[in-house]
């Protein structure tokens, strides 16, 4: 029975903890005149890393980085025990083998690179497989045994008056191929973040986001040694706590929690200020040293000019620097936000519709199963509605970004794939994208009220024609059979006969005329449905009519009456303009819209003559397309969306 993995990270944990042990022990003799708290500082800086490396190893048992990271400060603590153990040759009393480690501890410093070359070969996820990367470590670990050898080799023969001969050849031998080796081993990430996949490139920009101010501290390190004698410690303290406290951070988050910040907004910005404050530097320096010139290189005028130039270019090349750098390093985010804002513009130009907004956020954010829900102004608490207008809930186990102007909800992105990342991403763009979310919101609500006013219109209208029915053409009815009555008793060539029966068909006339009013409020055919409305609407027309409308189709009554009129104003219009052959009218339900064409044989070129159906159709939230081209006939499209029943 196998127990769980030991983590490989025990091997340089145990080299860390006996490096630091004998460098204590090695302090702590009487000749070592150094203070204990350079030692102290030296030992917990060495420890972060190992530290680290212990985190990532017991979290990822199996994986490589957890070692390597750990090697990071185990290493230098082996290298520098090691240092201090041959050091002992030159006192009074050496520690057993110490000439023997004074000639190894000579070119032991290339080890310190030991734990930098193996991270670069597993991070993110372990050694890549195949022979050419096992060659590369292999080559790597015997360059620096080479190097290490030559250097060692090389001081202790100069030390002994032994000229070698081979000195020169083999030193550019074993150097050449230790800087050919690690220039393969940094390869590695390189190949694997154009290759790799989503997780893979931001656990690697979390490593470039450690490891970016190493090259530059190094270079300041140089710099002050150099031009401002300054000692090795103070000049290289920025870089070596770099490299040993932010470059483990960043690995330790880039494997534990690589989402857990936009690694990406934050590398960015980094390389920006860096980039922007080497720029303003240079201005500085050619500004005070061309205006300086002329005055004197120390003159008030050259200094204050230069600090006004700078300042004065500073904020607008930060912003052009971070679009720069935008472009290149957050590419993901500047796409987003290009793409939103030709979106944004093309709405406020007309030229997009603000509904397609949640197409337009599912394409950037490369999520097919995204969803825009929206609050309606006056709807019911936890009532949402899509961008159609279709009633919709908020999932409760789904992710979601909420969408609120102050206190007020505007409603919510719901994402369909979920990361830290993703989430981030998905707020930024709902910001980018808050004007067409905003419109969308606000013509949906004037759709639902435009709705509600007509659903209520014609429902007045049906209780004024059953009014009509019920009420005035019933009483006009007895009346006038009362009269009938009473005209019978008088003979039938009397004036009275004849004015009686004038007034009865008086009161027909009026009865006529209320049926007419109250049939062109809402038409009477739509009783027994709009399919029956409409066979019985061109069942007498004097061309043949080609109709096809599914029988059991069920709409709303406002969206019903409005197709009845839509279907017979158009074939009025192709019977009396067209001179058509043939009218062909389709209705369809789809996907709870209402698709009408009206098409015709005709002469076509209709240019106007339409404009009470477009107003009709739009008051009802609908769409509608003409095309007639001279010659071709002419063809109608509406879609009326009833997914809600409006009206019923």
């Amino acid at each position: 029975m196998t127990g769980p993995p030991r983590p490989r990270v025990l091997l340089p944990a145990g080299v860390f903890a006996a490096g630091a042990g004998l460098q204590v022990a090695l302090w702590a003799r009487p000749e070592r005149g150094e203070p204990a708290p350079v030692l102290a500082a030296t030992l917990a800086v060495l420890s972060i890393p190992v530290l680290f490396g212990c985190l990532v190893g017991w979290r990822v048992p199996d994986g490589q980085v957890g070692a390597a990271l750990a090697w990071v400060g185990a290493a230098p603590a082996a290298v520098f025990a090691v240092e201090m153990w041959g050091e002992t040759d030159l006192t009074p009393r050496p520690w057993p083998g110490a000439h023997i480690l004074y000639g190894v501890k000579l070119g032991a410093w290339v080890w310190n690179l030991a734990g930098f070359a193996a991270l670069c070969l597993v991070f993110p996820s372990g050694l890549p497989p195949g022979r050419r990367w096992r060659a590369v470590a292999w080559t790597a670990a015997l360059t620096g045994v080479a190097v290490h050898a030559v250097v060692s080799w090389t001081i202790l023969a100069r030390q002994g008056g032994r000229p070698n001969p081979f000195e020169a050849p083999l030193t550019l031998a074993a150097f050449g191929g230790l800087l050919a080796a690690l220039g393969a081993v940094v390869l590695g990430p390189v190949l694997r973040y154009r290759r790799g996949d989503e997780v893979t490139r931001l656990r690697l920009r979390w490593l470039m986001l450690g490891a970016g101010a190493v090259p530059v501290l190094l270079a300041c390190g140089w710099a002050a040694q150099t031009w401002w004698d300054a000692t090795p410690e103070v000049a290289y303290t920025g870089f070596l706590l770099a490299m040993l406290v932010a470059v483990p951070a960043a690995v330790a988050v880039a494997v534990l929690r690589h989402d857990l910040f936009d690694v990406d907004r934050l590398l960015g910005s980094s390389v920006a200020w860096l980039l922007t404050s080497v720029i303003s530097a240079a201005i500085f320096a050619c500004v005070g040293y061309a205006v300086g010139g002329p005055v004197g290189a120390g003159g008030r005028l050259g200094m204050s000019g230069a600090s006004f130039v700078t300042a004065l270019v500073l904020l607008p090349l930060h912003r052009q620097v971070n679009g720069w750098v935008g472009r290149v390093v957050d590419r993901e985010r500047h796409v987003v936000d290009a793409r939103l804002h030709r979106f944004v513009h093309a709405v406020r130009d007309g030229t997009a519709q603000p509904e397609t907004v949640e197409a337009v956020l599912r394409d950037v954010l490369a999520d097919p199963g995204l969803r825009l829900l929206v609050r309606l102004p006056h709807g019911a608490p936890g009532e949402y509605a899509d961008p159609s207008g279709a009633p919709a809930v908020l999932p409760p186990d789904r992710v979601s970004v909420p969408l609120r102007t102050g206190e007020v909800e505007m409603g919510a992105i719901v994402l369909g794939t979920v990361s830290a990342r993703r989430l981030r991403l998905a707020g930024h763009a709902a910001v980018q994208a808050r004007l067409p979310i905003e419109v969308t919101r606000l013509r949906l609500e004037l759709r639902a009220g435009r709705a509600r006013m007509l659903a209520a219109s014609a429902e007045e209208r049906r209780q004024l024609e059953r009014d009509l029915h019920d009420g005035a053409q019933q009483q006009i009815v007895a009346a006038g059979m009362r009269l009938r009555s009473l005209q019978r008793r008088f003979p039938g060539g009397s004036p009275e006969h004849r004015d009686l029966d004038a007034v009865v068909e008086a009161l027909e006339a009026t009865i006529a005329e209320l049926r007419r009013l109250a049939h062109g409020i809402r038409p009477a055919r739509l009783d027994d449905g709009l399919a029956a409305a409409l066979h019985a609407l061109v069942a007498a027309g004097p061309v043949p009519v080609r109709l096809s409308v599914p029988p059991d189709v069920r709409v709303g009554e406002v969206v019903a009456t409005t197709a009845y009129f839509v279907v017979s104003e158009v074939y009025a219009n192709a019977l009396k303009h067209a001179s058509a052959g043939t009218v062909t009218i389709d209705v369809a339900d789809t996907a709870g819209v209402l698709r009408i064409v009206v098409s015709d044989d005709g002469v076509g070129g209709a240019r106007g003559g339409l404009t009470s159906v477009r107003d009709r159709v739009t008051s009802v939230g609908g769409e509608m397309s003409v095309s007639s081209p001279p010659g071709g006939g002419t063809l109608v499209e509406v879609r009326i969306p009833h997914a809600h029943r409006r009206g019923r």
